[in-house]
């Protein structure tokens, strides 16, 4: 006959959850002991901004991009967003670039390359000064230092700002390709047929036309100026439009 008596009951495995519920309250407890740790941690005035230095300004005050930065006095450094302040300060006509960099317990440089000028601007609008990229940097006459591109063109000036006009465009790209080939200019400007004169620094004005050949037109400049110069007659322009057969011009 079979075995009926009654076989004892298995018993069961406590799950994890089960096994870690009886911890719940140390649990909490550790929990809100970090909160307030790290509330604290965050909110202690050591992290408060230090020492602040910037770096790379020549024209830019270091007041100027502090109050642009808007670092807050009273604040954890290591929470403050230093994208923003960076974004903020490029909006400075000058600044290229900024980085604001943090180090412990709170200090703070603000490292920034200033743009450089690059021309003065003439147009219906004023007289501004722009760098290579053309954005206007200042407002400004006309410096011995830089070369002046003139434009009949009305256009945004506002310091910031970039200026997109095509003809100040190629402007700025033939003076960059002068300065390359070590000539050096006082202005640039286009005919009433819209093609190229520059005026030396020297005060001699040089018809370049258009773009066929440009290379090879700006070539001849200095051999040819410096040629007639040992004859010692004034130069009033030369004509190089054709370049095969440059023209000069006496006073």
């Amino acid at each position: 006959m079979g075995d009926n008596r009654p076989k004892p009951a298995r018993r069961r495995k406590r799950s994890a959850a089960a096994r870690l519920r009886r911890f719940w309250i140390a649990t909490v407890a550790l929990i809100l002991a970090a909160s307030a740790g790290g509330f604290a941690l965050a909110s202690w005035p050591g992290f408060y901004p230090h020492a602040t230095a910037v770096v790379g300004n020549r024209v830019v005050s270091t007041a100027d991009i502090l109050e642009r930065a808007a670092i807050a006095p009273r604040e954890n450094v290591w929470l403050q967003n230093t994208a923003r302040m960076d974004a903020r300060i490029e909006t400075i006509p000058y600044i290229l670039s900024a980085a604001v960099h943090r180090s412990l317990p709170s200090n703070i440089t603000v490292v920034v390359q200033e743009r450089e000028p690059f021309a003065t601007l003439v147009s219906p609008q004023g007289h501004v000064i722009v760098d290579s990229a053309l954005r206007v940097l200042a407002p400004g006459d006309a410096s011995p230092s830089l070369p002046t591109i003139l434009t009949p063109t009305p256009q945004s000036v506002t310091p910031g700002t970039f200026v997109t006009d095509a003809g100040v465009t190629r402007l700025r790209d033939d003076a960059l390709a002068l300065a390359r080939a070590n000539v050096v200019t006082r202005e640039l400007r286009y005919d009433r047929f819209g093609e190229l004169v520059i005026v030396l620094r020297n005060g001699i004005d040089v018809k370049l036309g258009g773009p066929r050949n440009f290379a090879a037109k700006i070539s001849l400049i200095d051999p040819i100026v410096a040629q007639v110069s040992r004859s010692h007659r004034p130069i009033a322009a030369l004509d190089l439009r054709a370049p095969t057969t440059p023209v000069v011009i006496y006073k």
